[in-house]
């Protein structure tokens, strides 16, 4: 059985948010609990002094939320990095912590727009992905109708993630890309012609 001292080491290295959330539940401990409980928050200047701690932290972490979505909404609109970190202030964070978000999300903003964005070269290698994925998916379907006769939806998931993969090698973009979805989509439907085909062929070996 746990001492009071054994549970005043163990609360000691909580973070005020877990003792806040025991504090609040403290009716469910054990009386040891709670005592040790308290110690280790009077140690810690007090509820109210914890209290006061995670409320600053709040207000810390919604302005570096408000900050990063802001980032990222203007650099999805195109807007550089350089011209918020000129616009932006904050009388919460330093302006090095503003400048870090900024680079942080403007950085992933820019990878999202890229990602979407639909050229020639993604084209083309869409093109060659969504080959290379017909075969390898239409080699697996096959070998499902040809050694199992049939197919079932994890072997039907199987193909669309081998598609979707091979694509996106290749592309080197994600599904957010309108040629690597109907690329991908296309190549399912040819790996399961393919291996309609070549059950036609084969016939069942299982």
């Amino acid at each position: 059985m746990l001492t009071i001292e054994d549970f005043i080491a163990k609360y000691e290295a909580y973070s005020d948010e877990e003792l806040y959330i025991i504090h609040k539940d403290a009716a469910n401990y054990s009386a040891d609990a709670g005592k040790a409980l308290n110690i280790v928050i009077e140690k810690r200047g007090g509820f109210d002094a914890l209290t006061k701690r995670l409320e600053e932290k709040a207000i810390v972490e919604n302005e570096r939320n408000r900050i990063a979505n802001e980032a990222i909404k203007f650099g999805l609109e195109g807007v550089d990095a350089s011209f918020l970190k000129n616009t932006s202030n904050s009388s919460i964070l330093s302006k090095e912590e503003v400048n870090e978000i900024i680079e942080k999300n403007t950085a992933m903003a820019s990878a999202i727009v890229e990602d979407k964005k639909v050229n020639s070269e993604t084209v083309v290698k869409s093109l060659i992905g969504c080959g290379m994925a017909s075969i390898l998916g239409g080699a697996f379907a096959s070998l499902q109708f040809i050694y199992f006769g049939a197919t079932s939806v994890l072997m039907i998931i199987g193909v669309a993630l081998i598609c979707y993969g091979t694509v996106k090698f290749v592309s080197k973009k994600s599904y957010n890309n309108t040629a690597v979805l109907l690329a991908s989509f296309v190549a399912f439907i040819l790996s399961y012609l393919l291996a309609y085909g070549a059950y036609a062929i084969f016939g069942y070996l299982g």
